[in-house]
């Protein structure tokens, strides 16, 4: 009887063994063939490449009303202004006329016809200074509506990288979504089967989770106005390098509509009443007949100028020559200031994006590690097929700050661009060989 029941529980302990041995080579299997696939992933070109795919757009091709106005307005500055300066005010060339009858008996009529030729007071000097001055106004309205529009550009602008990075993001966190669904499965294999904890799977539900409604964010919002040159430049943004900062904040300063603006208003100082404006100067020659008089004709000047100095006024508008060149001075400064700022911000950019793409290799060789030691299993190391999941996860991760990193950096460019204006690319930037 007691032998009967050894080998009972003899062939107990070999079945229990043997379906032991069974489910944890056939775990062993399922777990390589799950974590190989990810290393298959791996060597796609989707999870290996650093560049920002083409960005569709059902956008009309006209939305970018502000920066096609905003170039007319540029190219149009120079023909508007020429045409205002061919404007010729009025040569204060008058004709003259006069004629009236005498109720006296006997003493008839008179009267008069010439040419005056007046060039103060309401004359030739005075048509000059009024058309000036309303070519200055038509000048200084013209930057100020210039100015206007370079800002509502570059909020267009700013506006369209915006929009490519949420487009960006959704496309990535929906292929993040994608690549952790079946991470998550497999944790919660692992958990009924005991080999992870809920913490394990709590870690991975967190990531769905995360990823899943940020897709659901980023799909839901408009649609992306996407600039054709933008999407060239940015596959290459790391290699951008900016003009020197003297170059750039000359080009600045020369096409800075605040700073024209400056200049222009500095230039009403002309206009400041002055003793001038008083004087009458006319010259004449009239044919003249008066009542009972012959026909005669007649030459002259008329002149009236009036008794005082304009040492008040030269004071006032050298005081306000000073103030207008200070505040020129001040702009200039500013636009050192920005400039300064904002390319020391895009080489910062540059940099965080080359720091991430040199922790990508470095998980990159982590992971193929990884697989290697799934293909070539060591007794006296852990299981690598958590570690090529994990591994694989943060690579999405990477690749999704990179190419939002890039789009950092277009941000900073346009900033600069707006700033100098330039009208070819090499006047900004140019391209490192590699």
């Amino acid at each position: 009887m007691q032998r009967a029941t050894l080998k009972i529980c003899a062939r107990a302990a070999i079945a229990l063994a043997a379906a032991a041995a069974f489910t944890g080579a056939n775990a062993q299997q399922v777990r390589l063939r799950l974590a190989a696939s990810l290393c298959s992933s791996m060597t796609g070109q989707v999870l290996t490449s650093q560049q920002v795919p083409p960005l569709s757009s059902s956008a009309p091709a006209g939305s970018s009303v502000n920066a096609a106005l905003a170039d007319r307005m540029e190219q149009q500055r120079d023909s508007y202004f020429a045409r205002l300066d061919a404007v010729v005010p009025f040569k204060g060339l008058y004709a003259t006329g006069m004629t009236d009858q005498s109720f006296a008996p006997n003493e008839g009529g008179r009267y008069s016809f010439g040419l005056e030729w007046e060039l103060y007071d309401q004359g030739r000097g005075e048509a000059r200074r009024t058309l000036e001055r309303l070519k200055l106004e038509s000048k200084t309205h013209y930057v100020q509506l210039l100015r206007d529009m370079e800002q509502r550009q570059l909020q267009e602008n700013l506006l369209a990288v915006e929009q490519m990075r949420n487009k960006l993001l959704a496309l990535l966190y929906q292929r993040e979504a994608g690549a952790i669904r079946p991470v998550l499965e497999r944790r919660k294999q692992e958990l009924a089967a005991g080999r992870a904890t809920r913490g394990d799977v709590a870690e991975v539900e967190y990531k769905a989770e995360r990823a899943a409604l940020r897709a659901q964010h980023y799909t839901g919002l408009g649609d992306v106005l996407v600039y054709p040159q933008a999407q060239e430049l940015i596959n290459q943004i790391e290699d951008v390098q900016l003009q020197p900062d003297a170059e750039l904040l000359e080009r600045a300063v020369a096409r800075s509509a605040d700073f024209r603006l400056q200049q222009l208003l500095a230039e009403r100082n002309r206009f400041l009443p002055s003793v001038k404006d008083n004087t009458s100067v006319r010259l004449y020659v009239e044919r003249s007949k008066d009542f009972e008089r012959g026909p005669y004709t007649v030459a002259g000047v008329r002149l009236r100028v009036p008794i005082g100095n304009d040492e008040v006024r030269d004071a006032v508008a050298a005081a306000s020559q000073g103030m207008f060149q200070d505040q020129q001075d001040s702009i200039r400064a500013a636009l050192a200031q920005k400039l300064a700022l904002l390319s020391e911000r895009l080489r910062l950019k540059q940099n965080d994006m080359r720091l991430l793409q040199a922790e990508n290799r470095m998980v990159r060789q982590k992971a193929e590690l990884a697989c290697y030691r799934l293909d070539h299993p060591i007794s006296s190391l852990p299981d690598s097929d958590r570690d090529v999941e994990e591994l694989t996860l943060r690579l999405h991760e990477l690749q999704r700050e990179i190419l939002t990193a890039r789009l950092e950096v277009l941000d900073v460019l346009t900033q600069v661009s707006a700033l100098v204006k330039p009208r070819q690319p090499q006047e900004l930037y140019s391209l490192r060989a590699h």
